[in-house]
C-alpha cells in the first residue's frame, strides 16, 4: 500500500476513534472570574432516572466536568452555600464552555450548543424579570417566547426549569402542546421531573427550622413548631383556589381544636401585600396567617424547596417532616395520624 494512502487511513482511524469516544460523554469546561479555589456541586438525573450528584473542585475560578447521558439533561451547578451558579443543557456529545461571574448568575455566557447558547440568551435579556419577586411578568415573557420558537429546545428548558409554579398552572399543558415533540424529548422532561422528586425527597429528610416572617400583624413573627404535637403549613397564592383548601382545613382544625396542640399556619408566597391584607379582611379561620416577601425565593423558604402552590408541609413538634407535597388530602390524613 502506498506510504501516503496508508498515512491518510491511519489518521483517519484515529480520527473516528476519538469522534466516536467523545460521542459517549458530555463536558463542561468553566472558568468564573470570582471562582478562586472551592468545591462546587454538580447535580443531575441520568438516563435512568437516578440522581448523579458530584464534587468538582475548582482551582483559580477552573473547573472541567465529564459525565455520560445518552438523552438531554440539565446539569446544575451549585457552590456551597446551596445557590444554584450555572445551568447547562447536555447530551452525549457535548462540549459545553461557561463564563462569567458566580455573584451574577443572570449575566453568565454558556455555550456549545444552540438549546444552551439560546436559552442563556433569553436570560441575559430578561435579567431583570427574573430578579424580580413577582413572577407573572417572566411567565408572560416565557410564553412568548414559546409561541414564537415551537420547534426549539429552548423551548422547553424555559417551561421546565424558569416557568413559575408549574406543577399547578392550568395553562402549562397547552403550552406544551405548543412545542413541537422533537423540540421537547422525553428525556429531558422525564429528568425534570425525576431531578425534581430527588430533591423534594432530599428536604423531606431535614428539619423544618423556625420561619421567621411577617404577620397579618405588619410584624415579623417567628412561626415555632415546638410547642405542638403536629403543625400543619399551608403555603399558597393568591391565583389558588382556595375554597376546598380551607374547607377541609377548617375540619381539621374543629377536630383537635379542643387538645390545643395543633398548629395550622397559612403562607402567603404572592408579592402583592395589599392584596393579601384586604384577602384576610374577609377570612373566618382561626389559625395564624403570615406573609413570604419573595415568594419561594424568600431567603427563609429557599432550602424548604417550595416550587409550587398550593403546598403542604406537616412537622413534629422537633421540625420532622411527616409530609410534603400538594396533595391537601394527604397533609390532613398524615396530621390526623400524628394527632391520634
Amino acid at each position: 500500500m502506498n506510504k501516503h494512502i496508508r498515512n491518510i487511513l491511519t489518521v483517519a482511524v484515529i480520527t473516528l476513534v476519538v469522534t466516536s469516544c467523545k460521542d459517549e460523554f458530555f463536558t463542561i469546561e468553566g472558568k468564573f472570574s470570582d471562582g478562586g479555589t472551592q468545591n462546587i456541586r454538580a447535580l443531575y438525573v441520568t438516563d435512568y432516572e437516578t440522581l448523579q450528584s458530584e464534587w468538582i473542585t475548582m482551582t483559580n475560578g477552573h473547573f472541567n466536568l465529564t459525565g455520560i447521558n445518552y438523552d438531554w439533561t440539565v446539569v446544575y451547578l451549585i457552590n456551597n452555600k446551596k445557590d444554584i451558579i450555572a445551568r447547562a443543557a447536555v447530551k452525549n456529545g457535548d462540549n459545553i464552555t461557561i463564563t462569567g461571574s458566580m455573584s451574577d448568575p443572570r449575566h453568565i455566557t454558556v455555550e456549545g450548543n444552540d438549546a444552551n447558547e439560546e436559552w442563556n440568551q433569553f436570560m441575559v435579556q430578561n435579567a431583570a424579570l427574573y430578579s424580580s419577586t413577582d413572577r407573572a411578568p417572566l411567565n408572560h415573557a416565557i410564553e412568548k417566547y414559546v409561541d414564537a420558537n415551537p420547534g426549539r429546545i429552548s423551548s422547553t428548558l424555559l417551561l421546565l426549569n424558569d416557568y413559575a409554579n408549574l406543577p399547578n398552572t392550568t395553562n402549562v399543558d397547552t403550552l406544551f402542546k405548543r412545542i413541537s415533540i422533537d423540540a421537547r424529548p422525553s428525556g429531558l422532561v422525564n429528568n425534570y421531573f425525576a431531578l425534581s422528586q430527588q430533591l423534594d425527597r432530599e428536604k423531606s429528610r431535614n428539619n423544618i427550622p423556625s420561619l421567621m416572617l411577617y404577620s397579618s400583624q405588619d410584624t415579623i413573627t417567628t412561626i415555632i413548631t415546638a410547642r405542638y404535637k403536629a403543625t400543619l403549613m399551608y403555603f399558597w397564592n393568591k391565583k389558588d383556589n382556595q375554597k376546598n383548601a380551607i374547607g377541609q382545613l377548617k375540619q381539621l382544625y374543629g377536630r383537635h381544636e379542643e387538645k390545643g396542640r395543633l398548629q395550622i399556619v397559612d403562607i402567603m408566597m404572592s408579592p402583592d401585600s395589599i392584596g393579601w391584607k384586604k384577602t384576610l379582611e374577609r377570612d373566618s379561620t382561626e389559625w395564624n396567617h403570615y406573609w413570604a416577601p419573595g415568594g419561594t425565593l424568600n431567603r427563609n423558604l429557599v432550602n424548604i424547596n417550595i416550587n409550587s402552590t398550593p403546598y403542604y408541609i406537616v412537622v413534629t413538634s422537633m421540625g420532622k417532616q411527616l409530609y410534603r407535597g400538594n396533595s391537601i388530602e394527604e397533609a390532613i390524613a398524615a396530621t390526623d395520624k400524628q394527632m391520634e
